[in-house]
């Protein structure tokens, strides 16, 4: 699930996202737990875990190291980290003074920090400071502080908790890994918790190199980076044990330490990014935090769970059918790509092609009654009265999908959530009720006597991108405006050509009884021409038929069906990639109206990373 489709507060607006669990992400989180669960164990549970997962947050954002890149070398009790310590500062005092062993006297049981500089807040309680200067430290390209962190597997509470902290803390973690022990499972639990970090593995005390070991090394590289995906998991650095070839410390150490140090130099150069790694983890420490949170809800509380995550997949799928009405179904937006190219074609047509744009503008009114257009002009009354009919049919039918254009998706929308989603909102209701008996009655006053559980909003935003959409793939397809003043002048001169015989007789005996009256100014009304109506008729209908014809054949031409086709194809693709969007953006969504709902909905679908509480 997805929490922009739930409705939050008005003091939180609506720019919470579940990609980034901020301060308000959080906050939210406990004011949810505390409306929905109450008081309960699960309730408790969740508020624990956001403050677990804030103080995590808060140590991965605190620069304690003075912009040095921190360096934490890891693993399990008596693997050998601070000895491979040893060897990276061998050139210092400080060398000296770097606790080693493996009975519990000698282990390190606090955090401790080696460098040039201490850290910020320094905790004397749980972390020692070594100071060592840069040029004394085994150089990796870069300013760097080496944390020596608890045995990772210490079975004392609070010595793994030191550890955890420096998991936390670095930007690069040395894991270090016995031969002997390469497949213990803590090495996939300490991965886990080091997700997001730049991972350099170094294996330990090998005592001989053959097909075994890098099978081995190869299968740990892969539970690593099967645990920690967003992590950068580097080649293993080999280090051989003391005793092969009857090597001393002195010889393997410089030689370990300078095979770490160029590791480490070659990772920071090709991944280090600062920030960015930093981002990187926080993702990590923020997916961590949403599947603790899925676990408890789910576990706990599966019947809700099972209420919202139906409630939520209809919700998911709602705003998108909804706004697929808009478009409607085959029939409605081909007549209506038709009416768009019909009236594109008069439009381009200019007004002097008198009177083939009039007939035009004829034929686009009486669309479905052209038959009876032509039957009209030879002086049919039934069809007159038809074309007529017609013609006020076609207007009162524009007028009635402008009307639906403009108030039917909200009218569709808002039956949709009252039919798919109420139901579920009573069962989820229900659920909660029974997880919760103690505040059942708190549950069902003022939230189920709400009018409405959700509304859809990006509404408008959806019909003027379609709008937009549908009359730029009609002006693609329409007939061009040079085709259409050439047919308008054609079908001009078809009608003038026929009607120039008349009109030529009828002004030549016109200009001649006016020449005789003004050359012998007399006032004979008999000399001018008294043309019979009947002919006139006649000859007007005989002009226009030809004109009518031609303007059928270029109407028909210009709302082929290969056109309205291609117009109608490219309208659903471009709509359904708007709709993707606006829904990605968070513009086209059901926003939840009942506050215990919307709580109870951010709550569950905060406990995943996608979305999906399967």
């Amino acid at each position: 699930m997805n929490e922009k489709f739930s409705r939050p507060s008005h003091d939180e607006g609506d720019s919470l996202a579940l990609g980034s669990p901020g301060e308000d992400f959080l906050r939210r989180v406990r004011r949810s737990a505390v409306h929905v669960l109450g008081d309960s164990t699960t309730g408790r549970e969740v508020l624990e875990l956001c403050e677990t997962h804030e103080e995590a947050r808060r140590l991965v954002l605190e620069d304690r190291s003075s912009g040095h890149v921190v360096v934490a070398v890891v693993g399990a009790t008596g693997q050998g980290k601070s000895w491979l310590i040893q060897q990276l500062v061998r050139s210092s005092p400080v060398a000296k003074s770097i606790v080693s062993g493996n009975n519990g006297d000698e282990a390190t049981e606090k955090l401790t920090w080696i460098g040039p500089s201490p850290p910020a807040d320094l905790d004397s309680i749980h972390e020692n400071y070594l100071h060592c200067k840069a040029a004394d430290m085994q150089s990796i390209g870069a300013t760097y502080v080496l944390v020596d962190a608890p045995g990772a597997t210490e079975h004392r509470r609070s010595i793994a908790d030191v550890a955890a902290r420096a998991l936390q803390l670095a930007s690069v973690l040395v894991l270090v890994v016995r031969r002997d022990q390469i497949r213990s499972e803590a090495v996939g639990m300490l991965t886990h918790a080091s997700e997001g970090t730049v991972v350099v593995p170094v294996v330990n005390a090998v005592r001989r190199r053959d097909d075994m070991l890098d099978a081995d090394i190869d299968s740990l590289i892969s539970r690593m980076r099967q645990a920690a995906p967003t992590s950068v998991i580097a080649p293993a650095v080999i280090i051989d044990d003391f005793d092969v070839e009857d090597r001393t410390p002195d010889s393997v150490g410089p030689e370990a330490a300078e095979r770490v140090a160029n590791r480490l130099q070659a990772e920071l150069g090709s991944s280090w990014e600062g920030d960015r790694r930093r981002s990187a983890r926080l993702a990590a420490l923020d997916a961590r935090f949403r599947a603790a949170l899925h676990s408890v809800l789910s576990g706990q509380l599966p019947n809700v769970t099972a209420a919202v995550k139906h409630l939520n997949d209809e919700a998911l799928a709602l705003p998108a059918e909804v706004a697929e009405s808009l478009v409607g179904s085959g029939g409605p937006l081909r007549a209506a790509v038709r009416s768009r190219l019909r009236l594109s074609l008069l439009t381009d047509t200019a007004a002097i092609c008198f009177p083939y744009r009039s007939v035009l503008g004829l034929l686009n009114l009486t669309h479905g009654a052209w038959d009876r257009v032509l039957m009209s002009l030879s002086g049919s009354l039934p069809s007159l009265v038809s074309v007529v009919w017609s013609s006020g049919r076609n207007l009162s039918a524009d007028r009635g999908a402008q009307a639906d254009i403009r108030e039917g998706l909200r009218r569709r929308s808002a039956a949709a959530v009252a039919d798919r989603l109420e139901p579920l909102a009573l069962r989820f209701r229900e659920e909660l009720a029974a997880s919760r008996p103690q505040q059942a009655s708190g549950i069902t006053t003022d939230d189920q006597s709400r009018s409405q559980v959700a509304y859809l909003s990006g509404i408008d935003t959806l019909q003027e991108s379609s709008q937009r959409i549908f009359d730029h793939e009609v002006e693609q397809v329409a007939v061009a405006r040079l085709t259409a003043v050439g047919c308008g002048l054609v079908g001009t001169l078809i009608f003038w050509i026929l009607m120039a015989g008349p009109i030529v007789a009828l002004y030549q005996g016109y200009f001649a009884a006016s020449f005789t009256t003004l050359r012998d100014l007399a006032g004979d009304l008999s000399l001018f021409p008294r043309p019979d109506l009947s002919m006139m008729l006649t000859s007007l209908i005989l002009s226009l038929l030809p004109t009518a014809l031609f303007a059928m054949i270029v109407l028909t031409i210009s709302q082929s069906r290969r056109r309205v086709a291609r117009a109608e194809a490219n309208i659903r693709r471009q709509h359904h990639e708007v709709i993707d969007r606006l829904q990605r953006d968070g513009v086209l969504q059901l926003r939840w109206d009942e506050p215990l709902l919307a709580d109870a909905e951010f709550l569950l679908s905060a406990g995943t990373a996608t979305g999906d509480l399967s």
